[in-house]
C-alpha cells in the first residue's frame, strides 16, 4: 500500500522553490517529474491543498491550480472526502524511457546509463552458441552460477590482488539483483545502513525496500568523508554499508587510497557489512591507476560485479564476491526469489571474460569517444554548464547555473529529451540537488549533438522564460541505471 505523504514531506521533495515565473508552474513540474522518476511512489495520497499551501508559503489558489494541473495531465485523481492520489497511466509507470523511444523516433531516452554493444560482442554470442550442446544437456540451474563463469570471475580478483575461490562467487541478474539479493539476506526490519549522500538510487530504493533506515553522509567534497563517517559508526550501531568508490555514480569521484584504509579498518572495528559496488570500476576509460579494492583492507566486506555496465546494457549478468561463511546463506536466500540467471548469458560472458579483454577494451574506446564529444559539445553550446571530464564510469555530473536541475528536465522533456533530475540521486531532500544533472555519453555522436541542442533550448527556456512547446505525453522518467 502506497504511504500518505504529509505536506511537510511532499514540500522537501518539491525543494525550495526559486523560479521566476509562476509558482504554479514550477510546484506542478516538480511534483511530476518526482512521481515519474519514483520519488513519490503511485497511488501515494496527497495533502491536502491548503496544507500544502501553507507549508509551502503559498496561496491556496496556487495549490487548487496545481492540483488542476496534475488531474489534467492524468496523474492524479481526486475524489470529494478522500483527496487526491498519484495515479500513473500505464505508459508513465511501467513502460521505460527505453519502451518510450521505441514507440516515438524523435524521443532521446538519457536517463538510463549503459553501452551499446560493442564490436567483439557478436562473436561472443557465437562461439557461446557452439558451445550450446553441452548446456543443453545439464538442467541449466544454476543458484550460484556456471562453474566455469565463476572460475573466471575469481581469476580477475586474483590477478587484482584479491585471494578468491570460485566458491566465493555467485552469479546474479545484474548488479541491481546482487544488491536487492544482499539487502533482503543481511537486513532486517529498521536495521541502519550507511550510505553516501548522493548515489545509485536503485540501490537506495532497494535497500528501503528491505527494511534498511538510510543513514546518508554529508554531501560536499568527497562523497566518503572520514570524519563524518568515523561519527555516524560511533553515534549508532549500523548493520550494513553501500558504497561505490570507483567512479561513483554520479559523480564520478575515486576513493582514495587513505579513505579506503580508514572506511576499511572502521567498518571492521565496528562490524559494519561493506557491500561495495564495483560495476563500474572495468569502465575506466583513461587508464587511471585506482587504489586497491576495499576488501583489501576489510576481509568481511562483500564486492558487486556486473556485465552490463562493461559490455552491453541487455546483458543482464552481474556476480558478487562474498566472504566464504556468507556464501550458501546467499545462495539459499537467493533460490527463494529465482534459480538463476540466464545459463546461455552466462556462457557469453564467460566467453567475453576470455577474450583477452579485447571486446572491453573496444567498449572503453567507443565511451571514450564519446565522452568527449559530449564534453565538446557542452563546451560550446552550454559555456555556462560546468562538465568536469570524469575518468571513468557511463556519464558526466553537470554542474547547472542555478538550482534549476528539475525546471530543466521538464523543459527538456517537453523537447522530448528525457533527463533524470539532480535531486533523484540525493538520498535526502537537499537544494544542492537542483545544481546538477547527469548525462550518459553511450549513445551515438548524433544523438549526443541532438541531446545537447536540446537541452540549449530548455536552458534558454528556463532562463529566460520562453514560450515551452506542447508536452510529450508518452514520455517516461522511470529508468535509471
Amino acid at each position: 500500500m502506497a504511504p500518505t505523504l504529509s505536506a511537510r514531506r511532499l514540500a522537501a521533495v518539491i525543494g525550495e522553490l526559486d523560479a521566476d515565473g509562476p509558482a504554479y508552474v514550477e510546484i506542478t513540474d516538480r511534483i511530476r517529474v518526482a512521481a515519474l522518476d519514483g520519488r513519490i511512489a503511485d497511488g501515494a495520497r496527497l495533502p491536502s491543498e491548503r496544507e500544502l499551501a501553507a507549508v509551502l508559503g503559498v496561496s491556496r489558489t496556487t495549490t487548487s491550480r496545481v492540483y488542476a494541473e496534475l488531474r489534467d495531465a492524468g496523474l492524479i485523481e481526486s475524489r470529494r472526502g478522500s483527496g487526491s492520489t498519484i495515479a500513473l497511466p500505464l505508459e508513465a509507470s511501467t513502460a521505460s524511457s527505453l519502451i518510450s523511444t521505441s514507440t516515438d523516433p524523435d524521443a532521446l531516452a538519457f536517463t538510463y546509463s549503459a553501452p551499446v554493444g560493442p564490436p567483439g560482442m557478436a562473436r561472443a554470442f557465437e562461439r557461446a552458441c557452439e558451445k550450446l550442446p553441452s548446456l543443453l544437456a545439464t538442467s541449466g540451474y544454476l543458484p550460484d552460477g556456471l562453474p566455469v563463469l565463476r572460475e573466471l570471475i575469481a581469476e580477475q580478483y586474483r590477478r587484482r590482488g584479491l585471494p578468491t575461490d570460485p566458491e566465493q562467487i555467485i552469479v546474479t541478474n545484474g548488479a541491481m539483483g546482487a544488491i536487492s539479493l544482499l539487502a533482503r539476506t543481511l537486513l532486517s526490519p529498521g536495521d541502519r545502513v550507511l550510505v553516501e549522500g548522493s548515489s545509485y538510487p536503485h540501490a537506495h530504493d532497494a535497500i528501503v525496500a528491505s527494511g534498511g533506515r538510510l543513514t546518508p553522509l554529508p554531501v560536499g567534497g568527497s562523497p566518503w568523508d572520514i570524519e563524518s563517517m568515523t561519527a555516524a559508526l560511533a553515534a549508532g550501531r549500523h548493520t550494513m554499508t553501500y558504497l561505490i568508490p570507483d567512479f561513483h555514480n554520479p559523480t564520478a569521484s575515486v576513493m582514495t587510497l587513505a579513505e579506503r584504509e580508514a572506511w576499511g579498518r572502521e567498518l571492521d572495528r565496528h562490524g559494519v557489512i561493506a557491500v561495495v559496488d564495483e560495476s563500474m570500476r572495468e569502465v575506466n576509460l583513461d587508464g587511471i591507476d585506482l587504489p586497491p579494492s576495499l576488501a583489501a583492507f576489510d576481509p568481511s566486506a562483500v564486492l558487486v560485479g556486473s556485465s552490463s555496465k562493461t559490455y552491453w546494457g541487455g546483458l543482464r549478468v552481474g556476480w558478487l564476491r562474498a566472504p566464504k561463511h556468507l556464501v550458501m546463506t546467499l545462495v539459499q536466500a537467493r533460490m527463494i526469489g529465482d534459480l538463476g540467471t540466464s545459463a546461455f548469458d552466462q556462457m557469453v560472458v564467460a566467453e567475453l571474460l576470455a577474450d583477452g579483454g579485447q571486446t572491453a577494451a573496444a567498449g572503453r574506446a567507443a565511451l571514450r569517444a564519446g565522452r568527449d564529444h559530449l564534453l565538446a559539445e557542452l563546451a560550446e553550446r552550454l559555456p555556462e554548464v560546468e562538465a568536469p571530464c570524469p575518468a571513468g564510469g557511463l556519464s558526466v555530473w553537470v554542474t547547472l547555473p542555478g538550482h534549476i536541475s528539475t525546471r530543466l528536465c521538464a523543459a527538456a522533456e517537453r523537447r522530448k529529451l528525457l533527463l533524470t533530475p539532480g535531486p533523484r540521486f540525493f538520498t535526502q531532500a537537499s537544494r544542492l540537488g537542483e545544481r546538477h544533472t547527469r548525462i550518459p555519453y553511450a549513445h551515438s555522436p548524433e544523438q549526443l549533438s541532438e541531446a545537447v541542442a536540446r537541452l540549449r533550448l530548455a536552458l534558454d527556456e528556463v532562463q529566460g522564460g520562453r514560450a515551452a512547446p506542447p508536452r510529450p505525453s508518452d514520455a517516461s522518467l522511470d529508468l535509471i541505471a
